[in-house]
């Protein structure tokens, strides 16, 4: 998994030596709707904090377990069906939450016709691009990934087993060394109600299509981020400890000129999303 945090006193600054760039406003001719590409485990449901975060834009949450992880871009054409939006107008912004990060840059790359504005939001860059790893809350299981995926199948199981018991125990079990503005968090109710929802469809309903973006993730996808053309947003809080702040940096740095790098100040995983503005 990857994590999360923000409280009403964070502040935002900007990386200087990425180029500002303007985009054009959501509500814009082009741009009809944001569309989400939720972490893992995660659900369409990751996008309840952006929501809130920006009431007045229209956020479409991609189902990616729906497909197979080198299929994300039929995802979104599904997606642009379903809202009435024609592919060839172009101009669709396109979001990455944590490992959604990696679905969405392979979408961008894909079709880099239809895809005018990349925005990654505590993105989980390829563990190929630096040491990661021991930094990462997430750790054991990618490890698992790498090496036993056998065993990370039955750890999967076992999550399976404690969320179908209770998802409040699994999600404690998960976030128990988070900061206290993650743990705030856990006093929203529509907040924990989509970790719920994440844990269920991730563990109980859909493990297979789960454990796919996972394999995929570990592998390295590195070569793919050079194919993306749109400009790049990335929002990152300096205490995530489930996507190391590092991972931003050297997206950033990969994307080079395209990229603009905002840094949360005290923001984790999950809470980061607080503080994006479409």
């Amino acid at each position: 998994m990857i994590g999360w945090h923000v409280s009403p006193c964070s502040c935002i600054f900007e990386v200087q030596e990425f180029k500002e760039v303007q985009f054009k406003p959501v509500g814009s001719a082009r741009m009809e709707a944001v569309f989400f590409c939720h972490g893992m485990p995660g659900s369409k449901a990751d996008a309840t904090l952006l929501r809130k975060a920006n009431p007045n834009v229209d956020i479409v949450a991609i189902d990616l377990l729906a497909y197979a992880p080198e299929d994300a871009d039929v995802a979104l054409a599904n997606a642009l069906h379903s809202k009435a939006i024609a592919a060839d107008k172009g101009g669709v912004v396109l979001a990455g939450f944590s490992i959604g990060a990696m679905a969405a840059i392979k979408i961008a790359a894909k079709r880099p016709d239809i895809v005018s504005r990349l925005i990654l939001i505590s993105p989980a860059a390829p563990l190929s691009m630096g040491n990661f790893l021991p930094d990462m809350a997430g750790k054991p299981v990618f490890k698992l990934a790498k090496s036993h995926p056998k065993l990370l199948r039955l750890l999967t199981v076992f999550q399976g087993l404690m969320t179908r018991w209770s998802p409040e125990r699994t999600a404690g079990a998960l976030f128990r060394n988070c900061g206290a503005p993650e743990r705030a968090l856990f006093e929203d109710p529509d907040f924990q109600n989509g970790l719920n929802q994440a844990f269920v469809e991730c563990f109980l309903r859909r493990p297979d299509a789960y454990l796919a973006f996972i394999n995929a993730y570990v592998t390295d996808w590195s070569e793919t981020i050079d194919l993306v053309q749109c400009p790049v947003e990335l929002w990152h809080g300096t205490n995530d400890t489930w996507s190391p702040p590092e991972m931003s940096h050297a997206l950033a740095k990969r994307f080079g000129e395209k990229a603009t790098l905002r840094m949360v100040e005290q923001a984790e995983h999950y809470s980061t999303m607080n503080q994006v503005t479409l």
